[in-house]
C-alpha cells in the first residue's frame, strides 16, 4: 500500500511539474507574439558620444567602453532609437606608434546597443567619414613621416621668411626704404644655411621619432554608419 502511494505521489509531482512547464513556455511564448520589432536598414548613420575615454597609450585588447546615442533614429516617421541609448563595445585592436612617425591604431568593436525594453541587440557598425579612420576601420593618430615633413618644411621656411621679412619691413623705415634692399638680402643669406642644417637635422631625427597616441576624450563624438540592419524591440 506504502508503495502504490509513494508512485502516486512521484505521478502526482511529474504532472504538476509537467504541467507548470508547459504553462511557462505558453506564457513566455505569448509575451514574445506581443513583442513587435522596428528594423534599421543597413547604411543608416548614427551619430554617438563617448562615456569613457579610450586611448591607444591606455587600453588592451577586451578593455570596454560605453558610447551614447546624440539623436533620435527615426524610421519611416517613428522613433525606432531614442536619444540616450546606449551602445557597449570593447577593444579588438591596439597597436603603439612606431618609428618614422607612425601613430597609434585602436580599433573598436560595437558588441550591442541596449533597446528601451532593456534587451541587448547585435550592433552591427563601422565608423563613418572620420580624418583618422583606416581604409579596414580602424582608428590611427594622424601623423606619419609625410605630416612630420611638412612641419620640418614649414618651419624651415618660417626660418628664413620671417627674419627677412622683418629685415624688409625695418630697411623700409629707414631713409626713404632703401636699406632694405640690403638687409633683407642679406638676412635671407645669412638664415638660409641655418634653415637647411635644421631641414636635414630634423628630417633624419624624424625617421627615428614614433609618432603620436590616437586618443578619444570623454565626451568627443563619432558618427557610424550600420554595416548590417537591426531590429529593435518594442512593445
Amino acid at each position: 500500500m506504502k508503495k502504490i502511494l509513494s508512485i502516486f505521489i512521484i505521478f502526482i509531482m511529474a504532472v504538476t511539474l509537467g504541467c507548470g512547464q508547459i504553462f511557462a513556455e505558453t506564457l513566455e511564448k505569448k509575451m514574445n507574439a506581443n513583442i513587435k520589432t522596428k528594423r534599421v536598414p543597413a547604411g543608416t548613420i548614427i551619430s554617438l558620444k563617448l562615456l569613457d575615454p579610450v586611448s591607444s597609450s591606455t587600453m588592451a585588447v577586451g578593455d570596454r567602453f560605453d558610447m551614447m546615442v546624440i539623436n533620435n533614429v527615426i524610421v519611416n516617421n517613428e522613433i525606432v532609437i531614442p536619444q540616450g541609448s546606449v551602445i557597449r563595445g570593447s577593444i579588438e585592436e591596439v597597436q603603439s606608434p612606431k618609428m618614422l612617425y607612425k601613430g597609434g591604431i585602436i580599433r573598436l568593436y560595437f558588441d550591442h546597443i541596449v533597446s528601451s525594453t532593456g534587451k541587448q541587440v547585435p550592433f552591427y557598425a563601422g565608423i563613418y567619414r572620420n580624418p583618422n579612420v583606416t581604409i579596414d576601420g580602424a582608428l590611427r593618430s594622424n601623423t606619419n613621416y609625410m605630416t612630420a615633413f611638412d612641419k620640418t618644411l614649414d618651419t624651415t621656411k618660417n626660418i628664413v621668411v620671417k627674419p627677412t621679412t622683418w629685415a624688409w619691413d625695418k630697411g623700409d623705415e629707414l631713409w626713404n626704404g632703401t636699406p632694405k634692399y640690403v638687409m633683407a638680402p642679406i638676412t635671407a643669406v645669412v638664415c638660409t644655411p641655418v634653415a637647411g642644417i635644421y631641414f636635414i637635422g630634423d628630417s633624419i631625427v624624424n625617421i627615428f621619432k614614433k609618432g603620436e597616441d590616437i586618443s578619444l576624450n570623454q565626451g568627443d563624438t563619432l558618427q557610424v554608419q550600420l554595416i548590417k540592419p537591426i531590429d529593435m524591440p518594442a512593445y
